[in-house]
């Protein structure tokens, strides 16, 4: 195969390739299971691009990616934040800058829905829950007993229960085993401390973690006193053992209970308000085609102008770059149009335009050993002064006898016929004289 045919089945090949890896991609994202749970890029079940879908349908209401970070967020009057997928750990889940962001947004006008991943209870849930309820909004300042934990040498629970208060100023320190903190915590799944945030303290709730259901049959979550009628009485498939401590006098409302905690809460909060769900599923695609609480999702809705889905927290963040810039000015084509003209060049490069002379099958050697001191003499020495450049050379080394000999004997012409007179000398100088 010759090489042109060669490199326009390479080509060919590389397209087929490159079509077939585009296809499998579309169809990923399609469906968007490349995307972390609870993100509005998901369409399987786990996902809740029904409701960005959905939001875009309302009249005089607009959907929006929020894709940057959560501490940028930019909301008012008029609009509707969801943060959803939230881990009751340390992962996936909100700073101090990102939950203040939050506040000025609901402060502004806006409703703010936070919603929890569902989370089951473990061992030793219980007890930390009594203490999370008999005093939820202590805080390190407030603690005597803090001060007394610190002093004391290879303490404990005391660097535990202070990880959020290290978490604020940047570390988290070690504990008594030498691991950090934050990953001892999390290789226990403590959840948070039983000191209270900051953002904990400005909304007035704490997130606690317990076994609620203990008979079989009983209601996931029914509807609490003070939700609408037209709600529904029970919402199911509730599994999440997440539940909301509130502090009294801050205009909590409970929404929603599973078993005796409160599981969905609201609250005013400067022209806005807050919603708190321990459960995200009720906001996810398969909820919406199967369970769909209609009411409830309508009054999330409510009037808004727009509708913000927040994605960051889950990891799907947009980074600044040339590409992006590239995008946001619309300099694709430019782009596109050195990408084509790369391509050119390589195949100029790689194949001439001019047609290539066909090639013998066999090969044939035909240069002697001298061919190289004979294409030099030709190019130096002119045929007319070959022989005295000889005999020059000649000289130095011969003896006074060969030279005499030479000088005796009549020479050809050796302008004329240099390659005559280099014989007649050779066979002059052969014969040697009997003495």
């Amino acid at each position: 195969m010759k090489r042109g045919g060669l490199w326009l089945t390479v080509g060919a090949l590389l397209l087929v390739l490159c079509y077939g890896v585009a296809a499998l991609y579309r169809l990923r994202v399609a469906r968007g299971d490349v995307f972390p749970e609870y993100s509005s890029l998901r369409a399987d079940p786990l996902g809740v691009r029904a409701l960005y879908d959905a939001a875009g349908f309302l009249p005089g209401c607009e959907s929006m990616r929020w894709l940057h970070p959560a501490e940028r967020l930019q909301a008012g009057a008029g609009d509707v934040v969801f943060v959803v997928g939230l881990d009751y750990g340390w992962s996936r889940t909100l700073d101090e800058d990102a939950w203040a962001a939050l506040d000025r947004a609901a402060v502004a006008g806006a409703r703010v829905v936070v919603a929890w991943r569902a989370d089951t209870a473990r061992p030793g849930d219980g007890k930390r829950a009594r203490e999370l309820r008999a005093d939820p909004w202590l805080t390190p300042e407030s603690d005597p007993k803090a001060e007394k934990a610190k002093d004391k040498a290879g303490a404990d629970s005391g660097d535990t229960k202070d990880k959020e208060a290290g978490q604020k100023a940047g570390k988290y320190g070690k504990s008594a085993d030498g691991k950090d903190i934050a990953e001892a915590s999390s290789e226990a799944h403590a959840g948070p401390s039983r000191y209270a945030t900051m953002y904990e303290r400005r909304w007035g709730f704490r997130l606690g973690r317990r076994e609620l259901m203990k008979h079989a049959g009983d209601a996931d979550a029914f509807r609490g006193e003070d939700a609408a009628l037209a709600w529904p009485a029970i919402l199911a498939r509730w599994r999440s053992d997440l539940f909301f401590v509130t502090r009294p006098g801050d205009g909590w409302r409970v929404l929603y209970r599973r078993g005796s905690e409160p599981v969905m809460i609201e609250r005013a909060r400067g022209a806005g308000s807050v919603t708190l769900l321990a459960d995200s599923f009720v906001l996810s695609n398969e909820a919406v085609q199967r369970e769909r609480a209609t009411p409830v999702l309508a009054t999330f809705f409510g009037d808004a102008r727009r509708v913000v889905f927040v994605e960051s927290h889950l990891g799907v963040q947009i980074e600044s770059g040339v590409a992006v810039l590239a995008r946001h000015y619309g300099l694709g084509g430019a782009a596109l149009t050195a990408l084509i003209l790369t391509g050119l060049w390589i195949w100029r490069r790689a194949t001439p335009l001019a047609p290539i002379l066909p090639e013998d099958d066999e090969v044939r050697l035909t240069l002697a050993p001298t061919a190289g001191l004979e294409a030099l003499l030709r190019r130096a020495v002119a045929p007319a002064k070959l022989f005295s450049a000889c005999m020059d050379a000649w000289r130095p080394t011969a003896s006074a006898s060969d030279q005499r000999r030479l000088a005796d004997t009549p020479r050809a012409d050796a302008v004329n016929d240099p390659v005559a007179a280099y014989n007649a000398a050779t066979k002059t100088l052969s014969h040697k004289r009997i003495t």
